[in-house]
């Protein structure tokens, strides 16, 4: 008994965020996922024909515009990275079949699974060892963790077969190998052999998943060499970088065969030969997209209720101040300085912020947040977790930043049960998708759907697990020595601004950017899947029906 309840005590938490990230499988047929479908086309390519065009399965299967056209072969527009990675995949799921492609359904979930949320619960062990060198308290390091698994972009990428995560998670992997390396340099320990050449390998694998955290290696190098020369030789410097840099060309070395392979230059991606004419418009503007600032696109990306950054993950903001501690030599439970880590975060953070807020198609089709800066999201999460460590050192400094993560956790937790694909024509998803559909009954196939659950029945252990991680993180956060009244009322104050911040987006819906789009509402209902006998397109018109009239009014005219 003892025993077990041990098991309790220290696995509550990994045990809740496993079950959150596996709960729910999101698979509409009738989107036809752009992202999604050229990686596992590629997958399938790759094995059943040796090939690198997709032209045969996309006959056989569903079309996506997400594709390169190069002397009459048609070829996935991404990165290959993913595809290469579920690759044994898909040899044992057509073993399993008899040899036969399995159905598409089928061949979504399997690839999510170890292409998506398997690599992001693996990262999350190393993120949580790392953030024990910045976070003294455990409670404080647990709400931190949260935050970014279950409060940020990480989710929605960590869940579906898109790379921005696993790109992010590589990258972030490289620093956290080089921050550990350097580490040991400035104790004067003798630091792990394979750090170096694992953050290289970890890097050019990151850029062999997804193309825009390529901005991200040169940085990662130059820390490395900063750090390294306050504890090593100049030759040891050295040594380092070459490491690092030669073991960053392997994966890089892969890449550049796959697009020579495709496109007859080692230097030409799928981007420079998309199919469609908007992504031909989009993509010959300035440097692969990313011509000049636009503030509207900063305001959009970062602000706005239909995509803002802050909006959705608002405890993201924590990294401003995080920063000035960083640079003030603050933080860490280690003896190094933060000093080159803030610069690395902040040069990171600006960087995508411009990168963002340049893209002429900066809005980035159906997304739950910014998806381009996904990569980024780690950097933020150093300062956050500098700063939450400072505060939460009394009772009521943990009480702001507690309930911004807790608005974050919600929002996206509930996105990522719901549709995590929020149309662009949505200016408050969160309101018009996410709860219209999920209180009508509109929810995809997920576990409580196996159990016999139908309609929101279906997500009542789940939003059970999330209440109760809430709960739990809330509560069991304190200080040693901390008074019982202190505890409660902290936990109970987090609370209080969770709701003022839900409420006064709730009070945004009076001022919408752009009406409900209730033409589309029917569409959306058409498609969705799984189907049971309480979904009613009525539920879905009435669920705020000031806004519906308020709409029909607007969109009558132009009928």
């Amino acid at each position: 008994m003892r025993r077990l309840k041990q098991v309790a005590i220290k696995g509550w938490f990994p045990a809740l965020i496993t079950l959150i990230y596996v709960y729910n499988f999101p698979y509409f047929q009738a989107i036809h996922s752009a992202n999604e479908l050229p990686r596992i086309y590629l997958t399938m390519a790759m094995v059943d024909r040796g090939a690198l065009n997709i032209d045969p399965e996309l006959k056989r299967f569903q079309f996506t515009p997400d594709t390169s056209s190069y002397k009459g072969k048609l070829y996935a527009n991404k990165a290959p990275g993913l595809s290469v990675l579920t690759v044994p995949v898909y040899l044992v799921q057509k073993l399993a079949n008899g040899g036969e492609t399995p159905q598409l359904p089928r061949m979504f979930f399997w690839f999510r699974l170890f292409g998506a949320i398997l690599p992001s619960l693996l990262f999350l062990l190393l993120l949580w060892r790392f953030l024990g060198d910045v976070v003294h308290d455990v409670g404080h390091r647990r709400m931190v963790l949260a935050a970014y698994a279950l409060g940020t972009m990480a989710l929605t990428y960590g869940t579906l077969l898109i790379a921005h995560q696993l790109s992010a998670l590589l990258m972030a992997t490289s620093y956290i190998l080089l921050y550990r390396a350097t580490q040991d340099h400035t104790k004067n320990e003798r630091p792990w052999r394979w750090s170096v050449p694992l953050a290289g390998l970890a890097a050019g694998s990151g850029v062999l998943v997804d193309y825009q955290v390529a901005f991200i290696g040169p940085p990662l190098f130059f820390y490395l060499l900063w750090c390294a020369r306050e504890g090593s030789s100049l030759r040891r410097m050295l040594l380092d970088g070459l490491k690092f840099g030669a073991a960053a060309a392997v994966p890089l070395g892969v890449l550049l065969l796959y697009q020579w392979g495709c496109f007859d230059n080692p230097l030409k991606t799928g981007y420079h030969y998309p199919t469609t004419p908007l992504f031909q418009q989009w993509h010959s503007k300035g440097f692969l997209g990313m011509s000049h600032f636009d503030i509207q696109a900063f305001w959009g990306s970062f602000t706005r209720a239909d995509n803002g950054l802050f909006y959705f993950s608002p405890f993201l903001l924590l990294a401003v101040p995080g920063l000035a501690l960083m640079a003030a030599g603050g933080g860490g439970v280690g003896r190094r300085s933060l000093r080159p880590d803030a610069v690395l975060c902040l040069a990171l953070i600006l960087f995508f912020a411009y990168f963002i807020s340049s893209l002429t198609f900066w809005r980035s089709g159906w997304a739950v947040g910014p998806r381009y800066i996904t990569c980024a999201l780690p950097f933020f999460l150093v300062p956050v977790a500098v700063l939450v460590d400072r505060a939460g050192r009394q009772w009521y400094g943990r009480v702001v930043p507690h309930g911004l993560m807790l608005v974050s956790i919600l929002l996206y937790t509930t996105a990522n049960a719901v549709f995590p694909h929020y149309p662009e024509n949505f200016s408050n998803p969160w309101f018009d998708v996410t709860l219209r559909f999920g209180l009508a009954g509109y929810l995809p196939y997920n576990l409580g759907w196996l159990l016999g659950l139908q309609g929101l029945a279906s997500l009542a252990p789940y939003l059970a697990a999330v209440a109760v991680l809430i709960g739990l993180l809330v509560w069991g956060t304190r200080r040693t020595g901390e008074l019982w009244w202190q505890r409660s009322l902290a936990a109970l104050l987090s609370l209080v601004i969770a709701a003022g911040v839900v409420a006064g987006y709730h009070r945004q819906l009076r001022h919408r950017r752009m009406p409900v789009p209730v033409a589309f509402l029917p569409w959306m209902e058409r498609m969705w899947e799984p189907r049971h006998p309480g979904m009613q397109l009525k539920r879905l018109l009435d669920f705020d029906k000031d806004g519906v009239a308020q709409a029909a009014t607007h969109i009558a005219p132009r009928r």
